[in-house]
């Protein structure tokens, strides 16, 4: 996900009355941008690359406006289906929301709403392409690092001299070649 296709997604929810189909992941995606462009900004601030800083800083700013734009019109769309009880293409959290708002309308008990999501049955597709799970490792980071991006779309850190961090192994590895962490053996 990019700047770009956010302009795309929004020129198209701006330009239908009906609710545009998403991947199912989209929020989660949009969530994954905005953490990357904050620790490049972050990143190039350490770095003291002033201009480079900015420019991340100003894509983060145009990301969430123009993502603002994108939920203020899907919600109006969502509240428009849910008083007609028409259901559309929507991803997990918009059903939720669907829901809670139908339930109001037809003046039914209200679903918890929890913070948690709760647990889906996942088809064979979607088990194929989940994220595995990333096998960490201890190190001692030996010098301050800031947060750091993993393999799986987490933030690690950030980290002062003398921290033992369990890290994904990808990450532990490019620190030990840069000699600012030591791999630690854990035994219990």
């Amino acid at each position: 996900m990019d700047i770009v296709k956010l302009r795309e997604l929004l020129e198209a929810e701006l330009s239908s009355t009906d609710l545009n189909e998403l991947d199912e992941d989209f929020y989660v995606e949009f969530d994954s941008l905005i953490k990357a462009l904050k620790l490049s900004a972050e990143s190039s601030r350490e770095r003291g690359e002033d201009v480079e800083e900015r420019l991340y800083l100003a894509q983060l700013k145009i990301a969430e406006s123009l993502m603002k734009e994108i939920i203020k019109l899907r919600l109006h769309k969502i509240v428009d289906l849910a008083v007609e009880g028409k259901i559309a293409e929507m991803t997990a959290e918009e059903k939720r929301l669907f829901n809670v708002i139908r339930a109001f309308i037809e003046r039914e008990e209200l679903p918890e709403i929890s913070e948690e999501v709760q647990p889906q049955e996942e088809s064979e597709v979607e088990a194929e392409y989940r994220p595995k799970d990333v096998p960490k490792e201890a190190y001692i980071i030996q010098i301050d690092l800031p947060a750091v991006l993993g393999p799986d779309m987490k933030e690690y850190g950030p980290f002062m001299a003398g921290d033992m961090a369990i890290i994904p192994a990808v990450i532990g590895r490019a620190l030990v070649e840069r000699e600012v962490a030591r791999k630690v053996r854990i035994s219990f």
